[in-house]
Protein backbone atom coordinates (compact mmCIF):
# COMPACT_ATOMS: atom_id res chain seq x y z
CA UNK A 1 0.00 0.00 0.00
CA UNK A 2 1.24 3.04 -0.89
CA UNK A 3 1.42 5.97 1.51
CA UNK A 4 2.48 8.77 0.02
CA UNK A 5 2.38 9.16 -4.08
CA UNK A 6 5.13 8.46 -6.26
CA UNK A 7 7.05 11.78 -7.01
CA UNK A 8 6.54 12.88 -3.14
CA UNK A 9 8.48 9.63 -1.97
CA UNK A 10 11.13 10.41 -4.77
CA UNK A 11 11.48 13.94 -3.31
CA UNK A 12 12.42 12.95 0.13
CA UNK A 13 15.18 10.08 -1.16
CA UNK A 14 16.75 12.92 -3.19
CA UNK A 15 16.85 15.61 -0.52
CA UNK A 16 19.48 16.67 1.51
CA UNK A 17 21.08 15.05 4.58
CA UNK A 18 19.92 17.99 6.38
CA UNK A 19 16.42 17.69 4.70
CA UNK A 20 16.64 14.24 4.81
CA UNK A 21 16.47 14.18 9.15
CA UNK A 22 13.86 17.26 9.29
CA UNK A 23 11.28 15.32 6.35
CA UNK A 24 11.53 11.88 8.42
CA UNK A 25 10.77 13.42 11.45
CA UNK A 26 7.84 15.67 10.20
CA UNK A 27 6.47 13.24 7.18
CA UNK A 28 4.69 10.32 9.84
CA UNK A 29 2.60 13.65 10.73
CA UNK A 30 1.99 14.62 7.61
CA UNK A 31 1.31 11.37 6.13
CA UNK A 32 -1.18 11.15 8.82
CA UNK A 33 -2.99 14.08 8.36
CA UNK A 34 -3.31 13.83 4.39
CA UNK A 35 -4.53 9.84 4.73
CA UNK A 36 -7.12 10.65 7.29
CA UNK A 37 -8.24 13.99 4.96
CA UNK A 38 -7.98 10.96 1.76
CA UNK A 39 -10.27 8.79 3.76
CA UNK A 40 -12.74 11.17 4.56
CA UNK A 41 -13.23 12.01 0.64
CA UNK A 42 -13.06 8.30 -0.16
CA UNK A 43 -16.14 8.22 2.44
CA UNK A 44 -17.85 11.05 0.90
CA UNK A 45 -17.67 9.69 -2.38
CA UNK A 46 -18.75 6.28 -1.54
CA UNK A 47 -21.54 7.65 0.39
CA UNK A 48 -22.74 9.93 -3.07
CA UNK A 49 -22.18 6.53 -4.92
CA UNK A 50 -23.62 4.26 -2.68
CA UNK A 51 -26.63 5.56 -0.22
CA UNK A 52 -29.95 4.34 -0.80
CA UNK A 53 -30.94 8.70 -0.32
CA UNK A 54 -27.87 10.07 -1.29
CA UNK A 55 -27.27 8.53 -4.62
CA UNK A 56 -30.02 10.91 -5.96
CA UNK A 57 -29.74 13.63 -3.92
CA UNK A 58 -27.09 16.31 -2.30
CA UNK A 59 -25.67 14.60 1.21
CA UNK A 60 -27.31 16.57 4.70
CA UNK A 61 -25.78 19.71 5.05
CA UNK A 62 -24.56 18.28 8.89
CA UNK A 63 -22.35 15.54 7.22
CA UNK A 64 -21.10 18.07 4.55
CA UNK A 65 -20.45 20.44 7.66
CA UNK A 66 -18.71 17.81 9.67
CA UNK A 67 -16.54 16.09 6.73
CA UNK A 68 -15.51 19.86 6.55
CA UNK A 69 -14.50 20.07 10.16
CA UNK A 70 -13.11 16.82 10.77
CA UNK A 71 -10.71 17.57 7.74
CA UNK A 72 -9.55 20.78 9.54
CA UNK A 73 -9.48 19.00 13.18
CA UNK A 74 -7.03 16.08 12.08
CA UNK A 75 -3.68 17.20 12.91
CA UNK A 76 -5.14 18.43 16.20
CA UNK A 77 -6.72 15.01 17.71
CA UNK A 78 -5.98 11.64 18.25
CA UNK A 79 -6.37 8.55 15.70
CA UNK A 80 -9.14 7.57 18.23
CA UNK A 81 -10.98 10.57 18.19
CA UNK A 82 -11.14 10.92 14.26
CA UNK A 83 -12.71 7.34 14.44
CA UNK A 84 -15.13 8.71 16.74
CA UNK A 85 -15.85 11.73 14.49
CA UNK A 86 -16.63 9.44 11.46
CA UNK A 87 -18.84 7.47 13.75
CA UNK A 88 -20.61 10.89 14.05
CA UNK A 89 -20.53 11.35 10.70
CA UNK A 90 -21.68 8.76 9.44
CA UNK A 91 -24.50 9.26 12.13
CA UNK A 92 -26.07 12.36 10.41
CA UNK A 93 -27.02 9.62 7.56
CA UNK A 94 -30.09 8.97 9.85
CA UNK A 95 -30.05 5.11 9.85
CA UNK A 96 -28.25 2.88 12.01
CA UNK A 97 -26.78 0.69 9.06
CA UNK A 98 -24.46 3.45 7.92
CA UNK A 99 -21.32 3.35 10.55
CA UNK A 100 -17.59 2.75 10.62
CA UNK A 101 -15.80 0.15 12.20
CA UNK A 102 -12.36 -1.36 12.82
CA UNK A 103 -11.23 -3.95 10.44
CA UNK A 104 -8.00 -6.00 11.48
CA UNK A 105 -5.97 -3.96 9.28
CA UNK A 106 -6.88 -0.84 11.23
CA UNK A 107 -6.29 -2.49 14.49
CA UNK A 108 -2.77 -3.62 13.73
CA UNK A 109 -2.29 0.16 12.83
CA UNK A 110 -4.21 2.21 14.88
CA UNK A 111 -5.13 -0.22 18.14
CA UNK A 112 -8.39 1.19 19.71
CA UNK A 113 -8.54 1.04 23.95
CA UNK A 114 -11.95 0.10 25.80
CA UNK A 115 -12.64 -0.40 29.22
CA UNK A 116 -12.68 -3.72 30.60
CA UNK A 117 -16.17 -3.24 31.58
CA UNK A 118 -19.72 -3.46 30.11
CA UNK A 119 -22.71 -0.97 30.88
CA UNK A 120 -26.58 -0.97 30.39
CA UNK A 121 -29.06 1.84 30.40
CA UNK A 122 -31.66 0.94 32.77
CA UNK A 123 -34.83 2.59 33.67
CA UNK A 124 -33.17 3.77 36.63
CA UNK A 125 -29.38 4.59 35.12
CA UNK A 126 -25.90 3.41 33.85
CA UNK A 127 -25.25 0.60 35.70
CA UNK A 128 -22.36 -2.54 34.94
CA UNK A 129 -24.08 -5.42 33.95
CA UNK A 130 -20.26 -7.63 32.92
CA UNK A 131 -16.59 -7.49 33.45
CA UNK A 132 -13.32 -8.59 32.42
CA UNK A 133 -12.19 -11.54 34.74
CA UNK A 134 -10.99 -10.36 37.60
CA UNK A 135 -13.22 -6.84 37.79
CA UNK A 136 -16.67 -8.64 39.01
CA UNK A 137 -16.63 -6.60 41.55
CA UNK A 138 -18.24 -4.02 39.62
CA UNK A 139 -20.95 -5.77 38.56
CA UNK A 140 -24.75 -4.44 40.04
CA UNK A 141 -23.02 -0.86 40.68
CA UNK A 142 -24.62 2.23 39.37
CA UNK A 143 -22.24 4.74 37.33
CA UNK A 144 -22.81 8.33 38.19
CA UNK A 145 -19.84 9.78 36.45
CA UNK A 146 -17.33 8.75 33.68
CA UNK A 147 -14.12 10.80 34.19
CA UNK A 148 -15.41 14.56 34.28
CA UNK A 149 -18.47 14.00 32.57
CA UNK A 150 -21.97 13.01 34.72
CA UNK A 151 -23.88 9.49 33.20
CA UNK A 152 -26.48 11.60 32.09
CA UNK A 153 -24.63 14.47 30.04
CA UNK A 154 -22.99 11.45 28.69
CA UNK A 155 -25.94 9.46 27.36
CA UNK A 156 -27.18 12.45 26.23
CA UNK A 157 -24.06 13.50 24.14
CA UNK A 158 -23.24 10.33 22.57
CA UNK A 159 -26.12 10.16 20.53
CA UNK A 160 -24.54 12.14 18.04
CA UNK A 161 -22.19 8.71 18.00
CA UNK A 162 -24.38 6.39 17.60
CA UNK A 163 -25.63 5.98 14.08
CA UNK A 164 -29.49 4.73 14.16
CA UNK A 165 -33.00 4.13 12.93
CA UNK A 166 -34.49 5.95 16.05
CA UNK A 167 -33.96 7.45 19.85
CA UNK A 168 -34.08 3.47 21.08
CA UNK A 169 -31.44 1.65 19.10
CA UNK A 170 -28.84 4.96 20.88
CA UNK A 171 -30.24 3.72 24.27
CA UNK A 172 -29.26 0.38 23.70
CA UNK A 173 -25.64 1.23 21.83
CA UNK A 174 -24.77 4.27 24.03
CA UNK A 175 -23.84 2.57 27.21
CA UNK A 176 -21.82 0.15 24.88
CA UNK A 177 -20.18 3.28 23.04
CA UNK A 178 -19.83 4.85 25.92
CA UNK A 179 -16.49 1.92 27.07
CA UNK A 180 -14.70 2.93 24.00
CA UNK A 181 -11.96 6.02 24.87
CA UNK A 182 -12.24 6.68 21.49
CA UNK A 183 -15.94 8.33 22.27
CA UNK A 184 -14.86 9.27 25.83
CA UNK A 185 -12.14 11.42 23.98
CA UNK A 186 -14.78 12.86 21.40
CA UNK A 187 -16.69 13.93 24.96
CA UNK A 188 -14.35 15.72 25.98
CA UNK A 189 -11.63 13.41 28.16
CA UNK A 190 -8.18 13.47 27.80
CA UNK A 191 -6.58 12.36 24.63
CA UNK A 192 -4.55 9.13 24.77
CA UNK A 193 -5.46 8.64 28.60
CA UNK A 194 -4.13 4.75 29.85
CA UNK A 195 -7.39 5.22 32.62
CA UNK A 196 -10.12 7.11 33.58
CA UNK A 197 -11.88 7.73 37.01
CA UNK A 198 -14.99 6.29 37.55
CA UNK A 199 -17.72 7.50 39.85
CA UNK A 200 -19.81 4.86 41.51
CA UNK A 201 -23.40 5.29 43.94
CA UNK A 202 -22.16 3.46 46.77
CA UNK A 203 -24.71 0.43 48.14
CA UNK A 204 -24.66 2.24 51.52
CA UNK A 205 -24.91 5.23 50.37
CA UNK A 206 -22.94 8.46 49.10
CA UNK A 207 -20.43 7.78 46.56
CA UNK A 208 -16.84 6.12 45.49
CA UNK A 209 -14.20 7.01 42.98
CA UNK A 210 -12.16 4.37 41.53
CA UNK A 211 -9.64 4.55 38.26
CA UNK A 212 -9.80 2.21 35.76
CA UNK A 213 -7.33 1.09 32.97
CA UNK A 214 -8.23 1.22 29.19
CA UNK A 215 -7.68 -2.12 27.66
CA UNK A 216 -7.28 -3.31 23.84
CA UNK A 217 -10.23 -3.32 22.09
CA UNK A 218 -11.85 -6.46 21.25
CA UNK A 219 -14.23 -7.80 18.76
CA UNK A 220 -17.51 -9.03 20.07
CA UNK A 221 -19.23 -11.95 18.22
CA UNK A 222 -23.11 -11.69 18.11
CA UNK A 223 -23.94 -13.58 20.68
CA UNK A 224 -21.64 -11.64 23.36
CA UNK A 225 -23.33 -8.52 22.32
CA UNK A 226 -26.81 -9.52 23.92
CA UNK A 227 -27.82 -9.08 26.87
CA UNK A 228 -26.32 -11.58 29.85
CA UNK A 229 -27.95 -12.92 32.85
CA UNK A 230 -27.56 -11.50 36.18
CA UNK A 231 -23.75 -12.04 37.93
CA UNK A 232 -24.26 -10.58 40.85
CA UNK A 233 -24.12 -12.79 43.71
CA UNK A 234 -27.22 -14.61 44.65
CA UNK A 235 -28.84 -13.83 41.97
CA UNK A 236 -32.04 -15.93 41.46
CA UNK A 237 -31.52 -18.45 38.39
CA UNK A 238 -31.54 -16.94 35.06
CA UNK A 239 -34.79 -16.20 33.57
CA UNK A 240 -36.58 -18.06 30.36
CA UNK A 241 -36.00 -15.13 28.35
CA UNK A 242 -31.93 -14.69 29.34
CA UNK A 243 -31.65 -18.50 29.72
CA UNK A 244 -30.72 -19.35 26.08
CA UNK A 245 -29.86 -16.49 23.85
CA UNK A 246 -26.95 -17.83 22.28
CA UNK A 247 -29.32 -19.94 20.19
CA UNK A 248 -30.89 -18.82 17.16
CA UNK A 249 -34.14 -20.06 17.97
CA UNK A 250 -36.01 -22.48 20.29
CA UNK A 251 -39.32 -22.93 22.15
CA UNK A 252 -40.62 -24.66 25.24
CA UNK A 253 -44.20 -25.53 26.75
CA UNK A 254 -44.51 -23.13 29.60
CA UNK A 255 -46.15 -24.54 33.06
CA UNK A 256 -49.25 -22.38 32.49
CA UNK A 257 -52.15 -24.26 30.48
CA UNK A 258 -51.49 -24.15 27.08
CA UNK A 259 -48.72 -21.72 26.88
CA UNK A 260 -46.57 -21.55 24.09
CA UNK A 261 -42.46 -19.21 24.33
CA UNK A 262 -40.73 -18.53 21.42
CA UNK A 263 -37.43 -16.92 21.68
CA UNK A 264 -36.18 -16.46 18.16
CA UNK A 265 -32.95 -14.53 18.68
CA UNK A 266 -30.89 -14.25 15.05
CA UNK A 267 -32.11 -14.47 11.50
CA UNK A 268 -30.26 -16.74 10.56
CA UNK A 269 -30.07 -20.73 10.19
CA UNK A 270 -28.49 -22.71 12.86
CA UNK A 271 -25.55 -24.53 12.50
CA UNK A 272 -28.03 -27.53 12.89
CA UNK A 273 -31.35 -26.35 11.29
CA UNK A 274 -32.69 -24.01 9.21
CA UNK A 275 -35.49 -21.50 9.87
CA UNK A 276 -37.89 -23.01 7.04
CA UNK A 277 -37.25 -26.38 9.17
CA UNK A 278 -37.88 -25.09 12.82
CA UNK A 279 -40.67 -23.14 11.00
CA UNK A 280 -42.15 -26.55 10.01
CA UNK A 281 -41.73 -27.97 13.32
CA UNK A 282 -43.28 -25.20 15.46
CA UNK A 283 -45.83 -25.53 12.91
CA UNK A 284 -46.55 -29.06 13.47
CA UNK A 285 -46.48 -28.57 17.82
CA UNK A 286 -49.09 -26.01 17.68
CA UNK A 287 -51.24 -27.89 14.95
CA UNK A 288 -50.94 -30.93 17.52
CA UNK A 289 -51.36 -29.39 20.70
CA UNK A 290 -53.28 -26.21 19.93
CA UNK A 291 -51.93 -23.80 22.44
CA UNK A 292 -53.79 -20.95 23.81
CA UNK A 293 -51.06 -18.16 24.14
CA UNK A 294 -47.90 -18.07 21.76
CA UNK A 295 -45.29 -15.80 23.31
CA UNK A 296 -42.82 -14.90 20.66
CA UNK A 297 -40.01 -13.10 22.25
CA UNK A 298 -37.61 -10.91 19.89
CA UNK A 299 -36.01 -8.45 22.65
CA UNK A 300 -32.34 -10.05 21.64
CA UNK A 301 -32.62 -10.39 17.86
CA UNK A 302 -30.74 -7.54 16.40
CA UNK A 303 -31.30 -8.99 12.79
CA UNK A 304 -29.71 -11.44 9.88
CA UNK A 305 -31.39 -12.53 6.60
CA UNK A 306 -34.82 -10.75 6.09
CA UNK A 307 -35.25 -13.38 3.06
CA UNK A 308 -35.44 -16.48 5.64
CA UNK A 309 -38.32 -15.21 7.26
CA UNK A 310 -41.91 -15.97 5.03
CA UNK A 311 -41.82 -19.69 6.39
CA UNK A 312 -41.95 -18.28 10.07
CA UNK A 313 -44.75 -15.57 9.19
CA UNK A 314 -46.93 -18.36 7.40
CA UNK A 315 -46.61 -20.71 10.80
CA UNK A 316 -47.67 -17.57 13.07
CA UNK A 317 -50.68 -16.89 10.78
CA UNK A 318 -51.92 -20.51 10.53
CA UNK A 319 -51.79 -20.40 14.23
CA UNK A 320 -54.17 -17.59 14.63
CA UNK A 321 -56.38 -19.08 11.52
CA UNK A 322 -56.91 -22.46 13.42
CA UNK A 323 -57.49 -21.01 16.74
CA UNK A 324 -59.29 -17.89 16.44
CA UNK A 325 -59.99 -17.79 20.56
CA UNK A 326 -55.59 -17.76 21.01
CA UNK A 327 -53.72 -15.44 21.73
CA UNK A 328 -50.61 -14.35 20.03
CA UNK A 329 -47.95 -12.30 21.82
CA UNK A 330 -44.80 -10.61 20.24
CA UNK A 331 -42.48 -9.02 22.98
CA UNK A 332 -39.82 -6.75 21.40
CA UNK A 333 -36.97 -5.31 22.99
CA UNK A 334 -35.06 -1.70 21.69
CA UNK A 335 -32.35 -4.21 20.60
CA UNK A 336 -35.13 -5.52 17.73
CA UNK A 337 -33.13 -4.62 14.88
CA UNK A 338 -32.95 -4.63 11.13
CA UNK A 339 -34.21 -8.60 10.22
CA UNK A 340 -35.77 -8.64 13.29
CA UNK A 341 -38.00 -5.02 12.50
CA UNK A 342 -38.93 -6.78 9.04
CA UNK A 343 -40.38 -9.87 11.07
CA UNK A 344 -42.46 -7.90 13.53
CA UNK A 345 -43.52 -5.23 10.95
CA UNK A 346 -45.02 -8.44 9.12
CA UNK A 347 -46.68 -10.35 11.81
CA UNK A 348 -47.74 -6.85 12.59
CA UNK A 349 -49.33 -6.23 8.96
CA UNK A 350 -50.34 -9.99 8.48
CA UNK A 351 -51.78 -10.91 12.35
CA UNK A 352 -53.66 -9.48 15.36
CA UNK A 353 -50.67 -10.32 17.16
CA UNK A 354 -50.31 -8.01 20.60
CA UNK A 355 -47.08 -6.35 21.15
CA UNK A 356 -45.45 -6.39 24.49
CA UNK A 357 -42.25 -4.91 26.40
CA UNK A 358 -40.01 -1.84 24.99
CA UNK A 359 -40.14 0.02 21.50
CA UNK A 360 -38.33 -1.86 18.62
CA UNK A 361 -35.24 0.06 17.54
CA UNK A 362 -36.48 0.59 14.31
CA UNK A 363 -38.74 1.67 11.83
CA UNK A 364 -41.55 -0.91 10.29
CA UNK A 365 -40.34 0.78 6.81
CA UNK A 366 -36.36 2.06 6.86
CA UNK A 367 -33.19 2.58 5.00
CA UNK A 368 -30.79 0.01 5.81
CA UNK A 369 -28.25 -3.34 4.98
CA UNK A 370 -25.00 -3.70 5.88
CA UNK A 371 -22.95 -2.66 2.61
CA UNK A 372 -19.41 -2.44 3.47
CA UNK A 373 -16.73 -1.03 2.04
CA UNK A 374 -12.93 -0.11 2.92
CA UNK A 375 -11.40 3.09 3.68
CA UNK A 376 -8.06 2.70 1.86
CA UNK A 377 -5.54 4.77 3.97
CA UNK A 378 -6.99 4.03 7.38
CA UNK A 379 -8.17 0.56 6.62
CA UNK A 380 -11.53 1.23 8.42
CA UNK A 381 -14.35 -0.83 7.21
CA UNK A 382 -17.92 1.81 6.70
CA UNK A 383 -21.38 0.72 5.83
CA UNK A 384 -23.32 2.26 3.37
CA UNK A 385 -27.09 1.99 3.34
CA UNK A 386 -28.25 0.85 -0.25
CA UNK A 387 -31.83 -0.91 0.03
CA UNK A 388 -35.21 0.70 1.12
CA UNK A 389 -37.16 -2.02 2.80
CA UNK A 390 -40.69 -1.17 3.02
CA UNK A 391 -42.66 -3.71 4.61
CA UNK A 392 -45.80 -2.16 5.72
CA UNK A 393 -46.69 0.44 2.98
CA UNK A 394 -47.31 4.20 3.92
CA UNK A 395 -46.34 3.15 7.49
CA UNK A 396 -44.38 6.43 8.91
CA UNK A 397 -43.99 5.39 12.60
CA UNK A 398 -40.16 5.53 13.87
CA UNK A 399 -40.97 2.38 16.10
CA UNK A 400 -43.47 -0.29 17.00
CA UNK A 401 -45.22 0.60 20.35
CA UNK A 402 -45.81 -2.13 22.51
CA UNK A 403 -49.98 -2.35 23.88
CA UNK A 404 -48.24 -3.76 26.66
CA UNK A 405 -45.75 -1.43 27.56
CA UNK A 406 -42.34 -2.84 30.37
CA UNK A 407 -39.57 -1.43 30.49
CA UNK A 408 -36.50 -3.47 32.69
CA UNK A 409 -35.15 -1.41 35.59
CA UNK A 410 -32.02 -2.37 37.01
CA UNK A 411 -33.71 -4.18 40.16
CA UNK A 412 -34.98 -6.39 38.39
CA UNK A 413 -32.71 -7.18 36.18
CA UNK A 414 -30.16 -7.92 38.87
CA UNK A 415 -32.67 -9.63 40.34
CA UNK A 416 -33.16 -12.52 37.11
CA UNK A 417 -36.72 -10.95 36.86
CA UNK A 418 -38.58 -10.90 33.90
CA UNK A 419 -41.50 -8.05 34.67
CA UNK A 420 -42.48 -8.45 30.80
CA UNK A 421 -43.53 -12.02 30.68
CA UNK A 422 -44.63 -11.78 34.10
CA UNK A 423 -47.38 -9.02 32.53
CA UNK A 424 -48.14 -10.86 29.41
CA UNK A 425 -48.85 -14.26 31.28
CA UNK A 426 -50.84 -12.00 33.90
CA UNK A 427 -52.73 -10.67 31.12
CA UNK A 428 -53.07 -13.65 28.87
CA UNK A 429 -52.54 -16.50 30.53
CA UNK A 430 -55.28 -15.81 33.41
CA UNK A 431 -57.94 -15.45 30.79
CA UNK A 432 -57.25 -18.89 28.92
CA UNK A 433 -58.39 -21.17 32.16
Amino acid sequence: MNLLPLPALCALLLASVVGQAATRKAAPMDERVQGWRSDIDFLLEAIQREHYVYRSKPLPEASRSRAKELKSAVSRISDEQVFAELLRLMTSLGDGHCYVAPSQPFMQKMPLKQLPLRMYWFTDGLFVIDTDPGNEHWIGRRITRLGSISTDDAMRRVVDYVPADNRHTSRVFGPIFLGFRSILEALGQPPNAVDIVLQFAAPGGGLTEERIGFIPMRKLSQPERKLVASRVPGAAPAPLYLKNVRSHFWFEVLPHDKTVYFQFNQVWDAPAESIGAFSNRLDAYLLKQQPQLLVVDVRHNNGGDASLLEPLVIALEDFERRNPAAKLVVITGQHTFSAAQIFIAQVDHETKAVFAGEPSGSKPNFVGEDNLIQMPWSGLQASISNRYHETIPGDTREWIEPEVKVELSSHDYFANRDPVMEAVLDRFASRQK
